[in-house]
């Protein structure tokens, strides 16, 4: 009875097996081993001796118990129904052992084991993604191509996650970039600001046509005293910053003080004057019309400083670097203690030629001078000179923005809107000063009607000369306006 309950028919282990293993369904055409076909020779071949063929089929299950011969039945019987006992459980062995696997989920998923007795024997041929004997500790066929997809997985991953972690760098200096903007933005309104119309820019259009890539802001340093403003004031500096908008280059032009021109007087009238006389006339707005008028220009924009604002933006950035040649000591020593009284401060001599850190009162008076130091050419490129090193020393120290907000905007008197005054400062880095100008290239310096003027020979001639120079403008013709006015200067001095 213990042999009958063990034999179990193998048409119910696999119907158990399915049950419980959903998997083991797809093994189904596996083949048969040659151990347990079927057929068992080994049996009696005399009376007494189990000879006939035990025939039957493990596969449904069929097996004729009456298909033997002999003397002795019951004994071959039960010697039967032990040989068959421990064939079945051989046979589930064997099962187990090759389809079931240790973790019983229905085929063993560790890398030593295949599909069968070959491995996984549909795999992909020839070497392109796997090989006949299969299985997975060659890490070819189904093995490999789950490593590889785990692997690709993996790089993908990785992919995903620099990819992310670049779009939150981007993200912060975006933010970053517009928390600047806005800070330099609100800043802005702290200039001293007045309005101007477009139509007083005295701008010819097809002049501004042809400088359309080009950003021309003009700056103006008046002489204004202690306790005086700018209106009525002159400018001892006149300097035109053209910015190249498509690669940031950018010249700086200086224009002569004593250059005889055409300007609008106080009652709105033309008349030939020293262009330092525009401001006085009609402050920023007459200057700019004047050199639009008479050089084809397009300067749209302003900027009007005073020597205490010079002071102290020099002050307020921690001094400049700057070159003092020898022929220049004897002036900045001569006024510059004017220059302190009427900027606030104290002046400390220079003693020698020589590369000076110049604090605010030194760098005003070094801008200021003109009598043993070059006159008006002179103070043209030592102002330029101090602008460059504003312009270097604000750019590398952004901090110094908020003393500058502060102490130094209000100071300043410009017709630029908030707007382009943010434009120019966030640009500002990108900018590359590439060179300085002074115009006019020929002129005649005398006494014309008894005033010293520098009369340029002709209007016409360095009109063509700086449009080729600053904006390489070949061949460049001058407007009829600008004609006009070379043909006036040559009939009012008799100069060519």
């Amino acid at each position: 009875m213990r042999d009958d309950r063990k034999t179990m028919d193998l048409d119910k282990v696999l119907k158990k097996k399915k049950k419980k293993h959903p998997l083991s369904s797809i093994f189904e055409h596996e083949e048969e081993p040659a151990d347990y076909d079927g057929r068992y020779s080994s049996g009696y071949d005399g009376e007494d001796r189990y000879t006939d063929d035990i025939s039957g089929s493990y596969g449904g299950g069929n097996y004729d118990s009456r298909s033997y011969s002999g003397s002795s039945g019951e004994r071959m019987d039960e010697r039967y129904r032990e040989r068959r006992s421990e064939n079945d459980r051989a046979f589930e062995e064997y099962l187990e052992s090759q389809y079931m696997g240790s973790d019983d989920d229905g085929y063993d998923d560790s890398y030593e084991s295949g599909y069968g007795n070959n491995g996984y024997e549909s795999g992909y041929y020839e070497g392109k993604h796997g090989s006949q004997s299969g299985g997975r500790n060659d890490r070819s066929g189904r093995g490999s191509g789950r490593q590889r997809r785990q692997h690709g997985s993996s790089r993908h991953r990785n992919r995903r996650g620099i990819g992310s972690l670049i779009k939150r760098i981007i993200a912060v200096i975006l933010i970053f970039l517009l928390l600047i903007t806005a800070y330099v933005y609100s800043s802005m309104k702290n200039f001293d600001r007045v309005d101007t119309d477009r139509n007083d820019f005295a701008m010819n259009t097809s002049a501004g046509l042809k400088l359309s890539k080009y950003r021309n802001i003009l700056i103006l340093g008046s002489d204004a005293r202690k306790g005086e403003g700018y209106d009525g004031s002159r400018t001892d500096a006149i300097i035109i910053v053209s910015i190249n908008k498509v690669n940031g280059d950018i010249r700086l032009i200086s224009v002569m003080r004593d250059s005889y021109l055409k300007m609008a007087y106080s009652d709105g009238s033309l008349v030939l004057s020293k262009i330092t006389h525009a401001h006085a006339y009609g402050g920023g707005m007459d200057t700019v019309a004047a050199l639009n008028r008479c050089l084809d220009l397009n300067i749209k924009e302003y900027m009007v400083f005073n020597w205490k604002a010079v002071k102290d933006t020099v002050d307020n950035l921690g001094g400049i670097e700057v070159k003092v040649r020898k022929s220049e000591i004897r002036d900045m020593n001569r006024y510059g203690n004017e220059t302190a009284r009427n900027t606030g401060g104290k002046y400390h001599k220079i003693k020698k030629a020589g590369v000076y850190n110049l604090d605010g009162v030194q760098a005003a008076t070094y801008c200021r001078i003109r009598k043993t130091s070059g006159g008006d050419t002179g103070r043209a490129r030592r102002y330029k000179t101090v602008m460059r090193a504003v312009i270097k020393k604000s750019v590398t120290n952004p901090v110094k923005f908020a003393a500058l907000k502060k102490n130094v905007f209000p100071e300043i008197r410009t017709n630029m809107s908030q707007l382009q005054m943010t434009t120019a400062i966030m640009r500002a880095p990108g900018y590359d000063i590439k060179g300085n100008i002074a115009w006019p290239k020929k002129y005649y310096g005398g006494i014309v009607n008894g005033l010293w003027y520098a009369v340029p020979q002709t209007l016409n001639y360095n009109v063509k000369w700086l449009h080729k120079k600053a904006f390489g403008q070949e061949d460049y013709q001058p407007s009829s306006v600008s004609r006009s006015v070379s043909d006036e200067i040559i009939r009012s001095t008799g100069i060519q």
